[in-house]
């Protein structure tokens, strides 16, 4: 299940200057494993000057689209040696590794509910918000969503055609809001970035919206998503369940020192650890103090999955089977999950003599 498979890009698509549309086609025989749910994401494995690279871009489809494609919009970073590719050498018809859709930045919908969405983004946040909205608009005809997405200027507003399109297509049950921070309009509330300040003013202005009840997704910069979760759920009393949001980067103010205090708290101990991979088991001593349990399982050429290696996606989640462990941090999974046993192993050092972990979760 973490194999990386062969699919052929279908279209490279400029969306602004520094950001593009790529598609993959699922072939017949991928269907299942590629089947995903709104807001995941998927891991592309690339050689770039030898050596090599992996990177989580978040899927912008919505599964009632029904495509046989699977797009990701990849923004260009500054010496970003993946997303550069992708921006100025990825072709049409190019093979393209790619594990199947991984993430839990989604919730459930019911034909019969009547409820509003709102979508908070900015950049390339964008991606899984606009998964998740349109899913919602698909899935349950009687509610209503609404997008405010921000970006530094009206020219880096990425998907907009297919955003303005979905206006159109939905029939006033879909609103979005475009704010810019590094331009002026003529309606001041549209300046500036999304902030707990600025949904002050934008709540007030959009009357209709019942906080409290709405769900909200939320995509951005770190500090952004931190701060707007912390005032939805502490200021707002919006129910945590209804708080949805995905890092792409781990947030830029975690505190380190403290958490290096609770990492030299844990007993120096020598484990035998065993993981599952695939079906097949593989053990190897660890000591506590060292290099996390994934660090270890890939100097040991172990076919373990990993991307993002900060605590900020999935793909190197696993169960604990046996023993425990202390994991330094988790930007991705939620409190569920870690109630029963899940972990994510780039952040895991074992803190018993014998630790058992399976992947194939």
């Amino acid at each position: 299940m973490n194999s990386f498979y062969k699919l052929k890009t279908v279209k490279v698509q400029k969306d602004t200057n520094d950001a593009v549309n790529v598609a993959v086609e699922i072939p017949e025989d991928l269907k299942d494993k590629f089947r995903f749910k709104q807001g995941q994401y998927l891991n592309f494995r690339m050689m770039i000057n030898g050596n090599e690279e992996r990177r989580s871009y978040s899927i912008c489809n919505a599964p009632s689209e029904k495509s046989n494609t699977l797009e990701v919009l990849v923004k260009l970073l500054e010496n970003g040696k993946v997303s550069g590719y992708f921006n100025e050498h990825l072709h049409m018809d190019e093979i393209l590794e790619v594990m199947p859709p991984m993430g839990g930045f989604n919730t459930s919908y019911h034909p019969t509910n009547v409820k509003t969405y709102v979508g908070l983004a900015a950049g390339s946040g964008i991606s899984p918000v606009l998964s998740n909205i349109k899913e919602s608009l698909y899935q349950e005809p009687n509610s209503n969503a609404y997008l405010f997405y921000s970006n530094r200027r009206m020219n880096h507003v990425m998907k907009k055609a297919e955003i303005d399109k979905l206006v159109e297509t939905f029939n006033g049950r879909l609103k979005v809001v475009y704010l810019v921070s590094r331009e002026k309009h003529e309606d001041p509330i549209f300046e500036g970035r999304i902030s707990p300040e600025k949904l002050d003013q934008l709540f007030e202005r959009y009357a209709d919206i019942d906080v409290k009840e709405s769900t909200f997704f939320i995509c951005g910069p770190s500090e952004m998503i931190k701060g707007i979760a912390d005032y939805l759920k502490k200021d707002k009393k919006v129910p945590a369940i209804q708080v949805l949001f995905e890092y792409f980067t781990a947030p830029d103010e975690e505190n380190t020192e403290e958490m290096s205090d609770e990492f030299k708290a844990i007993a120096n101990i020598e484990s035998m650890v065993t993981v599952i991979i695939d079906d097949d088991e593989y053990s190897f001593h660890l000591n506590s103090k060292k290099e996390s349990i994934l660090d270890k399982a890939l100097k040991d050429n172990l076919p373990v999955p990993f991307a993002c290696k900060g605590g900020v996606c999935c793909t190197c989640k696993a169960e604990v089977l046996e023993g425990e462990v202390f994991m330094e941090k988790n930007y991705a999974l939620t409190e569920e999950e870690v109630a029963r046993g899940y972990v994510l192993t780039c952040q895991c050092h074992p803190t018993t003599n014998v630790v058992m972990l399976n992947y194939d979760v």
